[in-house]
């Protein structure tokens, strides 16, 4: 996570101190600044300002929580062939490993579909950190069609 500047912390607490204020009804010119203020309602926006900056952070340093999913080692389909798998609910993920010849195969699976294929020559980290750029690119894009209108 990026961690705010000072002056950027500053500009976002007049920024949304500003935008509190207009949705009670108020408006005060662009140059005011809202810290300065000993009006109880401006000083009350402000106050909202920083608690919704901390409650961001707060839920942005908690990711670090998120669960994480690990390749599983399956029964190898022969001496030079190593199989992984990780599934979660609906997608299934195999990793085929040749290391041999440096060789990665990952599928991925929703349901019964097929919806990613990649053969290279590359570790099974790398193919990790690939399929990882897919997955995301992935979800951001079908955030963005699931706004689908007729």
């Amino acid at each position: 996570m990026t961690e705010l500047g000072i002056f950027q912390t500053d500009a976002l607490i007049e920024k949304l101190a500003k935008a509190f204020y207009r949705l009670q009804g108020y408006v005060v010119r662009q140059d005011y600044r809202m810290q300065d203020s000993t009006h109880p309602a401006e000083k009350a926006c402000v106050a909202m300002a920083l608690v919704a900056i901390e409650e961001v952070e707060f839920e942005l340093a908690g990711n670090d929580d998120e669960e994480v999913f690990s390749w599983q080692q399956g029964q190898s389909l022969s001496e030079d062939r190593q199989y992984y798998f990780c599934k979660y609910e609906e997608f299934a993920l195999t990793l085929l490993f040749s290391p041999a010849i440096n060789t990665t195969r990952v599928e991925v699976y929703l349901g019964n579909t097929r919806l990613y294929v990649s053969e290279k020559e590359m570790s099974k980290e790398q193919a990790t950190q690939e399929l990882q750029d897919f997955l995301s690119t992935l979800a951001a894009q079908l955030q963005t069609l699931s706004r689908i209108q007729f």
